[in-house]
């Protein structure tokens, strides 16, 4: 308690009635909950009265642990959950009031999906896997008052609700609304929680849904002891219902609310907050604070201008890896962030080729995606026939009608005469009934592989993406058109890379020239290959010391010495779509998320131009680099004797002198 400052002891040792605690990034919020609860139970509160809600399983456990370490057995006694955790406690208990029995399943995924398609057969409804899943969408967009909805759908949510009824099930959105109705229906089960939730906390108050609010409003009655801690500042998930409303709002129904604001940040530099207050200041929807810095002034904030993304990519790889050569930084101290996650692939390509280790949060990885390695199979199938393991994937993307019956009887042949799976597609001992389709696709690789041997390299490419049916299923399988256009980017994106290699100087690049190869005019088709592969096998994490790329929406939460932010182009940082539909300050909030996950250096970082579907497209720079000001931010391209400048310029040349052995 020694260590609190003023205002984390204030909120600790609040003696009662509704609290708001405004927590700023790296202000100790999580701290102050728990300690709070701590105190609770130090003052004779019994833990069986008190319930802390958050939004996450792996929050509520650490709040468990952390609790544990200072109670000892007293935290055996306290709630702590999830929202929708508490929500199942609730339909448990009183599982009749909303006719289920206490063993109720909670329905998620093929669960979910099973119960509606059901439902849409009855009604003589489509039912395939897209429309069964944006059903589901506007399904519980509905029950969140997220959409007014139609007849149409209502009928269909009528029956839904009723099936899963009767099978003694729940979904997750009913774990919200079915306690909801049950405490605004019972008296008796009213109470009962109330007494429960005597002393009610809820971290990461500013995600909260509409929902949630009213859970929140019932359990709570307007003199409470209701703790919410949350920044208004932070609230970064409206896409997914989250209402910044709700902190607004509480002191409506809570109207003896007491306000207490953490403006002390224990995590960044003096420099990186200024820019965070300065560019959040912008925001109309906001009840303000300020945050001051206890780690000094610190060094200004970075500005790169580049050309390309490809040499945004090039630009920041180089730059962490001259730092860690530096040898006062681990990998895991760097981090890079973007707004979507198709744009790690330059990254990832750019830091494989300087063998650093990383590691992809939010996302898969580029080369996970299963558009790439399915285009991938394919290449290897035709650099290497021998390939087994490209082959199962190759013959199975798409499935062409051959099962896993008609793929034992093909592995059969295979090992009878001793030799790989294509080969085994031509023998005369394969009589299954399919055996004409598996002579066709062995014919097909090899007239590929004539292609990608003789042929020019971005017609063999191309012919790989149509004559082995991939496009068709990438626009199949996509859910919308923009997931197909996305997919397609990042094979786009594969084939930028081959035609590099492909149509380099021969004997130019890693693999290149290797006897047997395919190809010929630059980089070889097995060159190609095995330096992807080379890639793919070395360990990224490396015990998580390994650079870490994310969207800026899986970042928040944590912090890093080391932080880059590309990307930052208008329609890009912030995203076109959350404009056209009037989310500007949620953009800018994420901004405040991106910058304040830094502690010592901040770089952002923008491209001028790009290629796009063949054609080159101007970027304009992002409007929020101009509202980060002056005072803390260096133009490094436009300023070539700033001490950034200099900086930048004298860590690579520590690098070079360490790989050449002079340092």
């Amino acid at each position: 308690m020694a260590q609190l400052n003023p205002r984390q002891y204030e909120a600790v040792w609040h003696r009662g009635g509704p609290l708001l605690v405004l927590a700023g990034a790296g202000s100790g919020k999580t701290r102050v909950i728990t300690e709070r609860i701590a105190a609770l139970v130090e003052r004779d509160v019994p833990p069986e009265a008190i319930t802390a809600v958050t939004f996450t399983n792996k929050a509520a456990r650490e709040m468990r642990e952390r609790l544990a370490g200072r109670l000892g057995d007293r935290a055996s006694d306290l709630r702590i959950c999830t929202f929708h955790a508490l929500g199942l406690m609730m339909v448990r208990e009183d599982a009749e009031l909303v006719q289920r029995r206490s063993n109720v399943s909670v329905f998620a995924g093929g669960e979910q999906r099973a119960a509606l398609r059901s439902v849409l057969q009855e009604m003589r409804l489509p039912v395939d896997a897209k429309q069964v899943d944006a059903m589901l969408a506007r399904i519980s967009a509905l029950k969140n008052g997220l959409t007014p909805g139609d007849e149409a759908l209502a009928a269909i949510r009528e029956r839904y609700d009723a099936l899963l009824a009767a099978m003694n099930a729940v979904d997750f959105d009913d774990l919200l609304l079915l306690p909801i109705r049950m405490l605004s229906e019972s008296d008796e089960v009213r109470a009962k929680w109330r007494e429960r939730c005597r002393h009610l906390l809820v971290d990461e108050y500013q995600d909260s849904s509409r929902v949630q609010y009213e859970l929140l409003r019932l359990l709570a009655p307007p003199d409470a002891n209701l703790t919410v801690v949350g920044d208004d500042d932070q609230s970064i998930y409206g896409w997914r219902g989250a209402e910044i409303g709700n902190i607004f709002r509480m002191d409506q129904d809570w109207p003896g609310l007491k306000v207490i604001r953490l403006e002390e940040n224990y995590r960044s530099t003096a420099a990186i907050l200024h820019v965070a207050n300065t560019l959040i200041s912008h925001n109309s929807e906001r009840l303000g604070k300020e945050l001051r810095s206890s780690l000094g002034a610190g060094r200004p904030v970075r500005i790169w201008e580049c050309a390309t993304p490809e040499d945004e990519a090039e630009r920041v790889a180089a730059d962490i890896v001259a730092r860690h050569a530096g040898g006062r930084s681990r990998w895991s101290d760097f981090c890079v962030l973007y707004r979507a996650s198709h744009q790690s692939r330059q990254l990832e390509k750019a830091l494989r080729e300087r063998g650093a280790p990383y590691q992809v949060s939010g996302g898969l990885s580029f080369f996970d995606r299963a558009e790439v390695r399915d285009v991938l199979s394919w290449m290897r199938l035709i650099a290497n026939p021998e390939d087994d393991l490209a082959f199962l994937r190759a013959i199975t993307r798409p499935r062409r009608g051959l099962g896993d019956k008609a793929l034992a009887a093909l592995g059969a042949v295979a090992r009878a005469a001793g030799k790989p799976l294509l080969d085994a597609c031509f023998e005369d001992a394969l009589e299954h009934p399919r055996a004409l389709a598996f002579r066709e696709f062995g014919h097909l690789v090899g007239e590929l592989e004539h292609r990608f041997r003789h042929g020019e390299p971005d017609d063999a490419f191309d012919a790989l993406l149509e004559e082995s049916g991939l496009v068709a299923m990438i626009a199949a399988d996509a859910a919308d058109e923009a997931e197909r256009e996305m997919r397609m980017a990042n094979v786009m994106e594969l084939r930028r890379w081959w035609l590099a290699h492909a149509e380099g100087p021969v004997g130019g690049g890693v693999g290149s020239g290797i006897d047997g190869g395919l190809g010929g005019r630059g980089g070889d088709l097995a060159g190609f290959i095995q330096r992807l592969s080379l890639f793919a096998d070395r360990d990224n994490e490396e015990d998580g010391n390994a650079v870490r790329l994310m969207t800026v929406h899986a970042a928040k939460g944590l912090e890093f010495e080391h932080v880059y932010v590309v990307g930052m182009e208008d329609g890009s940082f912030p995203h076109q779509g959350a404009v056209d539909e009037g989310r500007m300050e949620e953009e800018r909030r994420l901004m405040y998320v991106a910058i304040t996950r830094a502690r010592y250096r901040l770089t952002l970082s923008r491209s001028r131009k790009r290629r796009r579907y063949g054609k080159e497209e101007r970027l304009a720079p992002s409007p929020f680099l101009a509202e980060l000001g002056d005072e803390h931010v260096e133009w490094v391209d436009r300023q070539p004797d700033s001490e950034s400048s200099r900086e930048e310029i004298a860590a690579h040349m520590e690098a070079m002198r360490r790989a050449l052995g002079l340092a």
